[in-house]
């Protein structure tokens, strides 16, 4: 699936996901996920899935109370490069190898990257404030300036 898809928000973007992209966390990759609650720099993440698409809602103290939940890892650390995150954000979710092994990639984890609901089979993701469809020929060389249009 090469082709570009820019979906019209977080949550279809997620169900994305769920239905049509690989989420296992085995080997560390970062999967797909939805931001439920932020508390400083955790926060707790539903992460994609294909057995349960459901996308919890309240807050962090009525989420934790729940016990029918799955797929949700309530201790995410926020990467150094991640400077803020709210709930319904679209982020990249990742855990520890061994955790994901043994069955338990929802204990803890960290959030690598915001991206917007643009995914690319090349490319993945997009990473959160990167441009959508940026051609060389509008970035500017490093070091120089971007060059203006005159009016």
């Amino acid at each position: 699936m090469a082709q570009a898809r820019t979906f019209e928000n977080n949550v279809e973007a997620f169900e994305f996901a769920c239905e049509h992209l690989d989420a296992s966390l085995k080997d560390g990759k970062p999967v797909p996920g939805i931001v439920l609650a932020t508390q400083g720099r955790m926060c707790s993440v539903k992460i994609a899935n294909r057995e349960d698409k459901t996308i919890p809602t309240g807050t962090l103290n009525e989420l934790l109370a729940r016990t029918d939940l799955s797929y949700v890892c309530f201790s995410a650390m926020l990467d150094s490069k991640v400077t803020h995150v709210e709930p319904g954000d679209l982020v990249l979710y990742t855990t520890m190898p061994e955790l994901a092994a043994a069955g338990k990639e929802t204990i803890a984890g960290t959030v690598v990257a915001k991206v917007n609901p643009h995914y690319s089979g090349k490319t993945g993701w997009q990473r959160h404030a990167e441009p959508v469809d940026a051609t060389p020929a509008e970035q500017a060389p490093a070091g120089e300036a971007p060059q203006q249009n005159p009016s």
